[in-house]
């Protein structure tokens, strides 16, 4: 280790000590390391940024915040832009080496760590930026993904916290000069459906709640807006803000598998569980899209779907924003969403399938909403399901869910619609679920036609991908982002088999 090697452990969606590897690396290779998160105006003011956010930060970075001392040292919050945050550091603390983990986000922070990078090359600073996760910086081929997956996530052991962090001397002079900002806690509105907790403590609870107690039911009742509150893992916000890694969700939902083998009665479980372990290697899937083309945020990862007849009427958006469309079950969701920034996938799918088919909204229109209500925002789960949902990508089945159907299938009796759209509780599910074609009370009349809207938006969607152009242009997509998990016909399906309207 090199005398008088100092560096900054720049905290950002990695809030926790353990299996954090840009931490490690600076404690193998420094003298002196001092934690630091900055709140940065613009990422705080920015249209995908939410209160929901803010607040998750907020308990995060105390919680670390306490662990932190608890190692000897501090963590210190700065409020200003970056680089120049940086600059106000050196004045106090001329550190040498800057340690992050190499982030995915939206066009805000990519703009911003490219300035870092040229910041740090004009002073003479070492930027180590350190995977995380499954996704590949500069990544060729999707061909050889999978191999570099395995050994990151499943082959490589999951990191201890550190029992001390040496304290840099401008420590106290730094926390004197700086303060966090004040961030008012969420409290939902329903109190059965409550906005998660986002520490590492609860990061670890939830973990083992979900593999000891809940998973058990996650394969059969992740589809229900009611009973995926509990059946689902609840690990997204987690993995999101970084108070959990993937690599421990992986290796803790392994572990768990081989000690269910013991047990003869433990087919569901085992099922659950192999269930969850796909889905969390596919969401680094879906962020490596984002890494690869960063510019998926603005435009259709297929370019021949770029100029879809939207009208993007803002009373649409907003009824559909405030849940007054006059479809119970989307309402409801979105009410949820606002409420406890939660909602299982199939419910997110259908809310913008609905705007983007039904309401003739533009995924790029809807995309500020809804990733400033998901307390669990990833900047490349959310573009790539934006994308998926409203048929832009060309690779994809597209499913058109029909919210009345959705209904009658997963909420039968009404218990969800109830509890957001208190409005309709006098009413019987027959009269909710005819809602479209009766009125009810106070409840807003259809906003729209469900069926006529979404037919035009399905012939316009068809109309281009039938075109031997937008085919060709499917088979470059496929080559550059499609799984290669599973063996699968390069080629598209014909379009008359790529879409699944979900009655």
């Amino acid at each position: 280790m090199a005398p008088n090697k100092l560096a900054l452990w720049w905290v950002k969606r990695d809030m926790r000590l353990s299996d954090n590897p840009a931490l490690t690396k600076a404690l193998q290779e420094c003298t002196q390391v001092l934690p630091v998160f900055i709140w940065e105006p613009s990422l705080m003011q920015a249209p995908d940024t939410s209160a929901f956010h803010l607040a998750s930060w907020a308990q995060a970075l105390h919680y670390l915040r306490q662990l932190v001392q608890g190692t000897g040292a501090e963590l210190a919050h700065i409020t200003d832009e970056v680089p120049p945050a940086f600059d106000r550091l050196r004045t106090v603390y001329p550190f040498t080496h800057i340690y992050s983990h190499q982030e995915t986000g939206n066009a805000l922070t990519y703009a911003r760590d490219r300035a870092v990078a040229r910041w740090c090359h004009d002073h003479g600073i070492t930027w180590c930026e350190v995977p995380q996760n499954g996704v590949i910086r500069r990544l060729q081929s999707r061909d050889g993904r999978s191999q570099i997956w395995q050994q990151r996530i499943v082959h490589s052991p999951v990191l201890p916290a550190p029992t001390a962090i040496p304290l840099a001397k401008a420590t106290k002079t730094i926390m004197a000069k700086t303060r966090p900002p004040k961030v008012s806690p969420i409290v939902s509105p329903v109190a059965a459906y409550p906005v998660q907790d986002v520490t590492e403590y609860h990061a670890q609870h939830t973990l083992q709640d979900f593999l000891q107690r809940r998973g058990v039911g996650y394969r059969g009742g992740i589809s229900s807006p009611l009973k995926a509150f509990t059946r689902a893992s609840r690990l997204s916000v987690h993995l999101a803000w970084g108070t959990l890694s993937l690599r421990q969700a992986y290796q803790a939902t392994l572990v768990r598998l081989q000690h269910l083998k013991a047990n003869p009665q433990s087919g569901p479980w085992a099922q659950s569980l192999r269930g969850f372990l796909a889905r969390l290697h596919w969401r680094d899937h879906f962020i490596q899209r984002l890494e690869s083309d960063p510019t998926m945020e603005f435009t259709a990862l297929n370019p021949a779907y770029q100029h879809l007849p939207y009208t993007d009427h803002p009373s649409h958006l907003h009824a559909w924003a405030e849940g007054q469309t006059g479809y119970p079950l989307v309402d409801a969701c979105m009410r949820c969403l606002a409420g406890c920034g939660w909602l299982n996938f199939r419910m997110r799918a259908m809310v913008v399938s609905f705007a983007c088919f039904s309401l003739h909204l533009d995924w790029r229109f809807i995309h500020p909403h809804l990733a400033r209500v998901f307390q669990d925002y990833e900047p490349g789960i959310h573009l790539s399901q934006l994308q998926m949902q409203a048929g832009v990508v060309g690779i994809n089945t597209i499913r058109v869910y029909n919210p009345s159907k959705q209904l009658l299938d997963q909420d039968p009796h009404c218990k969800f619609v109830k509890t957001w759209v208190p409005e309709l509780r006098p009413f019987t599910t027959a009269e909710i679920a005819n809602a479209d074609k009766v009125p009810l009370g106070a409840y807003p009349r259809p906003i729209v036609d469900h069926k006529a809207q979404t037919k035009l938006m399905k012939e316009a969607v068809f109309a281009i991908r039938r075109k031997s152009s937008t085919k060709a242009l499917s088979q470059k997509v496929y080559a550059k982002h499609g799984s290669r998990k599973k063996k699968r016909p390069r080629k598209p399906p014909p379009p008359d088999k790529q879409l699944r309207l979900i009655h």
